[in-house]
């Protein structure tokens, strides 16, 4: 059945949004609207919408995939988002996400290790999952990535990352009473890091180094 062109809306100089059925279908470049002659109040072939949406479209879509993955690495999540903003329809982001998980092009996991593995010496485990969460990476998979991490090293790296963040925090010096203590261990615990290991990051020893 055809569908009738109801809108086409210029997004730019050379683009505009087609409406099929007063709905938002997709957007074309001006040589295509004259190509498959697309007009307000016209019924839109059947073989000029299954070529544009089975040809056209997604080829357009998996180019634009891999474009924006030659500049930076993306998830899935995220280069799902940018694919949107270019207001492809979510089917046809389907097939361009399908075709560049097929090359490798995009796997959440190698993104959570080599994410982890760039900031671990400088935020907290807690901070790290929390940011590809954000991301959209599955909390399994971040889970099973922090697990590979050497337990040790990565309690270390906190130690001195919070005995740095303490000490910027007050300014250099030693706090001064308790209230001050307090004000730097609720800005340490805001950062992720667990109460167990601030209290030992700033033991009686420990601090002595750090404000002598």
């Amino acid at each position: 059945m055809e569908q009738v062109v109801t809108g086409l809306v210029e997004l730019d100089k050379k683009r505009y949004q087609v409406y099929l059925d007063e709905e938002f279908a997709f957007v074309l470049y001006k040589g295509e609207i004259r190509k498959y002659k697309i007009a307000v109040g016209k019924p839109l072939a059947q073989t000029a919408y299954q070529e544009l949406v089975q040809e056209i479209l997604p080829k357009r879509a998996k180019l634009r995939a891999m474009n924006l993955l030659t500049k930076r690495p993306y998830t899935e999540k995220k280069l799902r988002q940018k694919l949107a903003e270019g207001k492809y329809p979510e089917e046809i982001i389907d097939v361009a996400l399908a075709y560049v998980k097929s090359y490798g092009y995009i796997d959440d996991e190698a993104y959570a290790r080599d994410y982890i593995s760039y900031h671990m010496a400088s935020e907290s485990p807690l901070r790290i999952r929390q940011k590809l969460m954000e991301k959209g990476i599955d909390g399994d998979i971040i889970n099973a990535c922090l697990e590979e991490q050497d337990e040790e090293a990565v309690r270390e790296l906190q130690i001195r990352q919070i005995q740095q963040l303490a000490q910027k925090k007050n300014h250099g010096q030693f706090p001064a009473d308790p209230r001050e203590s307090a004000k730097v261990i609720q800005y340490l615990l805001r950062k992720g890091y667990a109460m167990s290991l601030i209290k030992d990051a700033l033991s009686a020893d420990l601090l002595e180094d750090l404000y002598k």
